[in-house]
């Protein structure tokens, strides 16, 4: 078919603006026309359609209909057009006047021309082209100062963000509507559109979206406010459920400052005179709150794993300073090979009753050395120095140990003050005598333990 069935086209157009009866006859001939066009006429298809939108037909929404079953049956060989159909949307958008049916009918043409005009043979490539072909135009329309084009724009490009072959779409391209539309979600311009939008992105681009969360989010809890002030219900509700996506999509910490701010904007729609408003405020609060938990419970975790790595590294050290000492394992070496920590740390004692070689990086200590047991806490107030080999074991009361005006060491039955000088005054914590200074006052020695008994 050629320019010969151009008057035929012509007249079926005009019967669009008539009756219903004729609206429905003249669709039905071009959906005929369309499925008889030769594919070297589509070119001629496109302008004659183009022509009747400029002279400002009424019923726009049936002619821009006209493009899906264009492209439902002729498949690829639309690709050379898509620039001159998208161009023909963007004019439509721009004369829409805010027509909700006219918006709906472009949004319906962009995606089946990205379903229909690729196959299985279609290069990755081109079908990287095709997408960027149809969302390019759209992108540049989201930030439009008209809010037909604007609206319009981000409603078709939900479509296509909801349609299979999106997943073509090139980093660059997602990237640059999930700016868009972020930014146009700031300004609150057509605001229930573009939350559309960005609730579609969150659920097939989370990873990108991610980038955009917290801006997203102020940006949504702003219009709901606004939406309360306006008393405008749909409003509300489009905010709650992009907020909601937001939560459920994306990964919880890139919105874990915005949380509380979330539950207590949630929290205040409860008393909404919508029922629909109240039960989507409700369900986003109970995310909310989940998420709360959990990053709680991950806090707790993140704790546990650091305080885990420090014993590793001290249990590490440990192990170090046995192999040092004779390549004994901590198994077999005998108690003498092992020395105390001369620090007393509390710490240290908790992880082992037996004590630990000297960190080389704490200090040094000769080759004297004992085992020392726990000092264990009785109830009448006295401490069990026993050593392990049971060289000497004595219940001493603890002012033998520890002298609070001299720090010095006596059993009430002779001064031992040159041999061992005592600890400084420090904390007792759970009957461990913990020292106030980083090193040992005197070192003690099996030798000295031996003179005790003498």
């Amino acid at each position: 078919m050629g320019r010969s069935l151009s008057p035929i086209l012509r007249r079926e157009l005009e019967n669009l603006d008539k009756d219903a009866d004729s609206r429905r006859s003249a669709m039905k001939a071009l959906k005929s026309f369309v499925k008889d066009l030769d594919s070297k006429a589509i070119p001629l298809f496109l302008a004659r359609v183009s022509e009747t939108k400029e002279n400002g037909t009424s019923s726009g929404e049936y002619t821009i209909s006209l493009y899906e079953v264009l492209a439902r049956v002729h498949g690829p060989n639309i690709v050379p057009q898509i620039n001159n159909i998208m161009t023909t949307i963007i004019k439509t958008l721009s004369s829409s006047a805010g027509s909700f049916a006219l918006h709906q009918a472009c949004s319906k043409v962009v995606p089946a021309i990205a379903r229909y005009a690729m196959d299985p043979a279609t290069a990755e490539d081109k079908k990287r082209y095709i997408i960027h072909s149809l969302c390019k135009p759209l992108s540049n329309c989201l930030l439009a100062s008209q809010d037909n084009i604007s609206s319009g724009a981000a409603l078709c490009l939900q479509a296509l963000v909801e349609s299979d072959n999106w997943r073509f779409a090139s980093n660059e391209m997602v990237n640059e509507v999930c700016q868009r539309v972020a930014v146009a979600l700031e300004k609150h311009t057509q605001t229930n559109s573009h939350m559309a939008l960005a609730t579609a992105l969150a659920k097939h681009n989370s990873l990108t979206v991610e980038a955009y969360s917290r801006l997203l989010v102020v940006s949504g809890l702003q219009i709901l406010n606004s939406g309360f002030v306006e008393g405008n219900s749909q409003k509300q509700f489009s905010a709650i459920h992009m907020v909601s996506s937001l939560m459920k999509c994306l990964d919880p910490k890139s919105i874990f400052s915005e949380l509380d701010l979330i539950i207590k904007e949630m929290e205040k729609c409860q008393s909404d005179r919508m029922p629909f408003v109240t039960g989507a405020a409700f369900e986003a609060l109970q995310t909310a709150k989940r998420l709360c938990a959990e990053k709680g419970s991950k806090l707790e975790r993140d704790v546990g794993s650091i305080t885990g790595s420090s014993f590793e590294r001290r249990e590490n050290i440990r192990r170090r300073n046995v192999r040092g000492s004779g390549g004994q394992s901590p198994l077999t070496a005998s108690p003498e090979s092992q020395t105390v920590d001369s620090a007393f740390e509390y710490d240290y004692f908790m992880e082992s009753p037996i004590s630990m070689n000297q960190d080389p990086q704490l200090g040094s200590h000769d080759n004297r050395s004992v085992n020392r047991k726990l000092w264990k806490r009785h109830e009448n107030g006295s401490l069990d120095v026993s050593l392990k080999d049971g060289i000497f074991s004595e219940i001493i009361p603890r002012s033998a140990i520890i002298n609070s005006e001299h720090g010095e060491f006596s059993d009430n039955h002779g001064d031992y003050s040159e041999t061992f000088a005592g600890f400084e005054p420090g904390n007792v914590e759970n009957g461990f005598v913990r020292s106030s200074t980083p090193s040992p006052q005197v070192r003690f020695s099996l030798s000295m333990a031996t003179k005790v008994l003498v």
